[in-house]
């Protein structure tokens, strides 16, 4: 069987007090770190089911581990929690098929369909209000309502007024690894408005929403180099996405950039960088069992991961 698509998920991760302001993550409560907290917590539940009546979904913690993560020179750099869930949902019945044999069985609505989800906390050392969370997706799989759910539900067990913020990471701490290390492979302009007397001249429908019109710029080599000024223009807010690349008589709407960096390629849509989700395809890096990731290749790919985007954050120093 082909392997399964698998991804890192990245966020910003804070703990926000009752006056709405980021806490201490090494000062959490009582000189206890988050990490010790969150640790402690899935410890005293592993293995236990609790059920969502209200979404139909089942979660169990199955596995966690901690650990502090120190530079070439000895000095603590961050802690790093893993952990590992089963969830799934229930209430649907449905057929499985068993794709060889043709032998049909029943699944009830009252079985749920349980998947493995790996996920990694890591909180640099010293006094710091900011980490990330990296959540492992499978496909269109995924866990991350479930997961933060249970973690909120830590907090408030610690301190009522605590709230767990999972927020996207702003777009220059994520993207100047691509921007700066990545290979760009193409560069999209697309528009979704063909100018009425170009669709007469082609031979289309003016005005159908459904149409698209788009230049694709295969191996732009040099234009990084090139367009620096203005790039760094558009982080700054200075210049529109639009005025990144002028062409007479083509408007665009987007403007995509294509990367690769290693085995990950990602795509950047100029337009909307404030909505990034930071997204890493690590299907070609980890060892797969059953089509889920085996837990032992996926953590150190999740520290690595962690470290370099603490690094990108400015939370730890290269």
């Amino acid at each position: 069987m082909a392997k399964k698509k698998i991804s890192l998920v990245i966020y910003g991760l804070s703990v926000i007090n009752g006056e709405n302001k980021r806490v201490d993550l090494n000062q959490l409560i009582d000189k206890r770190s988050l990490i010790d907290c969150l640790e402690e917590y899935i410890k005293n539940n592993i293995l236990q089911y609790s059920n969502d009546a209200s979404k139909d979904i089942l979660f169990q913690f199955e596995q966690v581990e901690s650990e502090l993560m120190k530079n070439k020179k000895g000095q603590e750099e961050y802690q790093i929690v893993y952990g590992r869930v089963k969830t799934g949902e229930y209430g649907i019945e449905s057929e499985l098929v068993n794709i060889r044999t043709r032998e049909i069985t029943k699944r009830s609505a009252d079985q749920a369909d349980m998947m493995p989800f790996g996920f990694c906390i890591a909180v640099p050392a010293g006094t710091v209000n900011s980490g990330v969370i990296i959540l492992q997706t499978m496909g269109a799989y995924g866990m991350k309502l479930s997961l933060q759910s249970r973690l909120q539900k830590c907090m408030t067990d610690i301190c009522p007024e605590f709230q767990l913020s999972m927020r996207t990471i702003a777009p220059k701490e994520y993207i100047d690894r691509y921007f700066n290390n990545g290979i760009l492979k193409k560069i999209r302009m697309i528009r979704y408005e063909i100018p009425e007397d170009e669709s007469d001249k082609i031979g289309i429908n003016y005005g159908v929403k459904q149409t698209k019109e788009e230049r694709i710029i295969h191996k732009p080599l040099g234009f990084m180099e090139r367009k620096k000024k203005e790039m760094q223009e558009w982080f700054s807010g200075q210049r529109s996405y639009t005025d990144i690349i002028e062409i007479e008589g083509f408007d665009y709407d987007d403007l995509k950039l294509e990367f690769s960096v290693g085995d990950t390629d990602k795509t950047f849509n100029l337009r909307d960088m404030n909505s990034l989700v930071v997204n890493e395809d690590i299907t070609k890096k980890v060892k797969q069992d059953g089509g889920h990731p085996v837990f032992e290749s996926l953590k150190p790919i999740m520290q690595e991961t962690a470290r370099e985007y603490l690094i990108g954050m400015g939370l730890v120093v290269s």
